[in-house]
């Protein structure tokens, strides 16, 4: 996930610009002269590396990255002339930069071994933390990236940009270090668009995008207090892995309305908005199951297939039963919680929406039935189970698609990550950005 490989990145790369020495002294011309020429050759293949993830990055970004100026004329159907957006100038600076260095991309064995040397082995990490990221921003990103989302990478790649030109301004005078190409230009392309980026309102949350290791039940003793709550919610969504049968799905959403009516009164003293969202989820899920009372199947045998999951949304009310009712939950908290309903509502709105359409679940229906001979005065209307002709039909249908499902769609606001201050922080100190600027 790039909120994991994106963190890693820009830490090694302030703690980079954080060792204020000067050119002759830097980490890398420290050790003797043979030792100094293959310092100088590795950390110039880990930073080709980032270059590399910086190029396409900005590739990836660029379809969707508007520029955040007004332009001139307002009519839209006569072209701008002269005028190109801030992210092409800085796209193709990058591809020039990149394609005209000498300089070839590390081998496995140079992004796994550490080095003794500590100038090049945070040049390690961040190369391969940028080899890992090309994963999560690569151009699988295209149907799932949105423009405030490519601001926001844009963002990222243009910092990265000036961090490795003041790095190779500083490291100019190092014997075999390799300048790079264009410089001059990429600098100023990249402070342009971190200005136009600046501009308008990242969306922070490609933090979530790319990668992401699958979940893992948390065993071990019951966390204390909220985060045992919080550990069997998590473990709910590991379990909803496996299709539960009609029976366990309704013990799984009759456990999250009274999950959200619980944490949404204890939510209402820290995040009043989140309190009321999660009333109104308790409300949606209460529906859904006076609606699931006519839905059966027998899908999973006599046992039936879900259990588990039904028992840990058990384990999670009763846990929250056990928590006092003034108790303070921190943000963090709240917001775990709210990733994990979401998570839950989008799984639970499939399962129901799958589960009619292949036929595991069944409608109960009441048809008349004419009988000869029977002993009885009173007949009853006799009770079928009959596949779903149209699931659009159904309310339970209705009620996913119209309550529940546009819930789990909505954003949640994403604030920036600490490393991307930390980097930022870490140009704005450096003594050669504050005396010359990025156009060295």
């Amino acid at each position: 996930m790039y909120g994991e490989t994106g963190p890693r990145m820009r830490t090694e790369l302030a703690t980079l610009l954080r060792q204020h020495r000067t050119r002759r002294l830097s980490g890398i011309a420290l050790d003797g002269p043979s030792e100094r020429a293959t310092n100088s050759a590795l950390a110039l293949r880990h930073r080709q590396s980032v270059l590399t993830w910086c190029a396409q990055a900005a590739l990836t970004a660029r379809p969707l990255a508007f520029s955040n100026r007004p332009l001139k004329p307002g009519n839209p159907f006569l072209p701008v002339a002269g005028d190109v957006p801030p992210v092409v100038e800085l796209a193709r600076a990058l591809e020039f930069t990149a394609s005209n260095s000498p300089v070839g991309l590390p081998t496995i064995d140079d992004l796994t071994t550490t080095q003794p040397n500590e100038t090049v082995e945070h040049w390690r990490r961040a190369a391969r933390a940028a080899a890992l990221a090309e994963h999560d921003t690569g151009p699988d990103l295209h149907g799932r990236l949105t423009t405030p989302q490519a601001h926001a990478l844009l963002g990222d790649v243009a910092v990265v940009t000036q961090a490795l030109i003041v790095l190779d301004h500083r490291y100019a005078l190092i014997p075999g270090w390799e300048r790079l190409a264009g410089s001059r230009r990429l600098a100023w392309c990249a402070l342009a668009c971190a200005l136009d980026v600046g501009l308008g309102e990242p969306d922070y949350s490609v933090d979530r995008l790319g990668w992401t290791a699958r979940g893992k039940v948390i065993g071990g003793p019951v966390k204390p207090g909220i985060l045992g709550v919080l550990q069997a919610q998590h473990n709910l969504v590991v379990r909803l892995r496996i299709f539960p049968n009609a029976l366990n799905l309704r013990r799984v959403v009759d456990s999250q309305r009274i999950l959200s009516a619980g944490l949404a009164d204890l939510a209402r003293t820290v995040a009043p908005d989140l309190g009321r969202s999660w009333a109104e989820r308790s409300e949606t899920y209460a529906a859904i199951q006076r609606q699931l009372r006519n839905i059966g199947g027998n899908l999973g045998g006599k046992i039936g297939t879900g259990g588990l999951a039904a028992a840990e949304g058990a384990n999670a009310v009763s846990r929250l039963q056990h928590v006092p009712a003034d108790t303070i939950i921190e943000p963090r908290v709240l917001a775990g919680f709210e990733t994990l309903f979401t998570h839950v509502d989008r799984r639970v709105g499939d399962i129901i929406e799958e589960g009619v359409r292949r036929g595991a679940y069944v409608q109960r229906v009441t048809v008349p039935e004419v009988t000869s001979g029977a002993r009885r005065m009173v007949h009853p209307l006799e009770e079928r189970y009959v596949v779903v002709s149209e699931p659009a039909e159904l309310e339970v249908i209705t009620t996913v698609r119209k309550r529940l499902l546009p819930r789990a769609a909505q954003p949640q606001r994403q604030r920036p990550d600490p490393s991307r201050v930390d980097l930022h922080l870490a140009l704005a100190q450096d003594p050669e950005v504050r005396g010359r600027g990025l156009g060295f």
